[in-house]
């Protein structure tokens, strides 16, 4: 049995690690370590290390095992994160781990690419659907504040239970498929760029949750709901802004709009070509509704609500347009100012901020070679100089 232990602190454990109170060898806090067995004895060790890595006092102590045959699928059951080899000594360590590779060499992708982005992904998808949650239903709340706490709701029934259905949904999904934050090439060149994620719980914190969820939420919430009501802006056909239905719908329609755009465009580091369906498909899903709705809805207002024809009468209407436009860039533009002053004060924010921009210049200097390569070929590389594309292409 081989074990080697190393960590940040100022000493170095031996072979067998330090001891901890009680006598049993127990790794300290900001200790990693990596076993390998070499004796026939050290299979039932291996399965007693991985055992005593895993119940370790440090709640960030994550164990990691990988193997290749039959006798090591204790080992890797007992680890919190199993990998098996498909080799030679057959499938029976691959059925009974979580990933399954074909080579020990894929071990470095698997963790510096995938597992870094897989810890982005579930992280900004969980973010992301508190956010969501979070920010539209505090509009309710205040509401309440204009109804004396009567419980009365300030959205139709119907249209209020497509929110986490049909408007906010494919945003969310889209992160948590697609989301790369930075390159494979660049994770695999630099994989000290591994620690600042998932070692370090960068993007998964109590800190970070009241940021960016709570804090957030509340903000665009008053925003979308507070600030379209202090305004007082006629929405009505007789001048009198008294019609609950149109204030929900032209509030409802202000959070759509800044959900989707805070969750596919602002909070993720690369736009994809999902990202782009995603935004078009909520905000035709929203208007269809809408429109489908206004005319299939009963005559006799149902809860309290004028819905028959509403909506395209208030499509009509200026000031519904302008709330859009106005309160949505409010709303986003306060939350990109906060996202600026936190990736100045963090470092690793920072850090991966400037790489992300990196990658970009990298990525636009390719592009605009090949596209003079191209030029060239086809004898346009005279054109390309005097229209002064190139100038052009360089500043998109």
């Amino acid at each position: 049995m081989r074990v080697r232990c190393e960590g940040g602190g100022s000493k170095k454990s031996s072979a067998d690690g330090p001891s901890s109170s009680d006598g049993s060898t127990k790794p300290s806090a900001g200790y990693s370590a990596v076993v390998s067995r070499v004796l026939g004895a050290g299979r039932r060790c291996a399965d007693a290390v991985v055992q005593l890595f895993r119940h370790d006092s440090d709640k960030f102590m994550v164990t990691l095992a990988i193997g290749d045959g039959g006798n090591d699928i204790a080992m890797i059951q007992e680890a919190h994160v199993g990998i098996g080899i498909a080799g030679q000594e057959g499938l029976q360590a691959s059925r009974s781990a979580d990933f399954s590779i074909g080579q020990f060499r894929f071990l470095q992708k698997l963790l510096l690419v995938h597992g870094r982005w897989s810890y982005v992904r579930v992280s900004m998808f969980i973010m992301a659907t508190f956010y969501k949650c979070m920010a539209f239903y505090v509009m309710q709340l205040i509401f309440q504040f204009y109804t004396g706490f009567s419980g009365t709701s300030l959205f139709e029934s119907w249209t209020l239970s497509m929110y986490n259905t049909l408007f906010s949904i494919l945003p969310v999904l889209v992160v948590g498929i697609f989301e790369q934050d930075l390159q494979p090439a660049t994770l695999m060149a630099y994989p000290e760029l591994y620690r600042d994620m998932g070692p370090r719980n960068h993007l998964f914190t109590v800190p970070i949750f009241i940021r960016r969820v709570v804090v957030i939420g509340i903000v665009h919430s008053i925003i979308a709901a507070y600030f379209p009501f202090a305004s007082n802006m006629t929405l009505t056909r007789d001048g009198v802004s008294n019609d609950q239905y149109l204030w929900s719908i032209s509030l409802y329609g202000i959070m759509v709009m800044i959900v989707t755009l805070k969750i596919a465009y602002v909070d993720v580091r690369r736009w994809v070509y999902f990202s782009h369906v995603s935004v078009v498909l909520s905000l035709a899903m929203w208007f269809l509704w809408n429109g489908v709705l206004c005319r299939v809805y009963p005559a006799s207002p149902g809860e309290g609500f004028y819905v028959l024809g509403s909506f395209t009468m208030l499509l009509g209407k200026g000031p519904y347009w302008f709330q859009w436009v106005i309160f949505v860039a409010i709303a986003l533009c306060l939350n990109v100012l906060v996202m600026l002053v936190y990736t100045m004060r963090d470092p690793v924010e920072h850090r991966i901020t400037t790489w992300v921009a990196f990658e970009r210049r990298n990525e636009h200097a390719r592009h605009r070679a090949q596209r003079k390569a191209w030029l060239r070929r086809r004898g346009l590389a005279s054109a390309w100089e005097l229209l002064s594309l190139k100038h052009l292409w360089a500043g998109r």
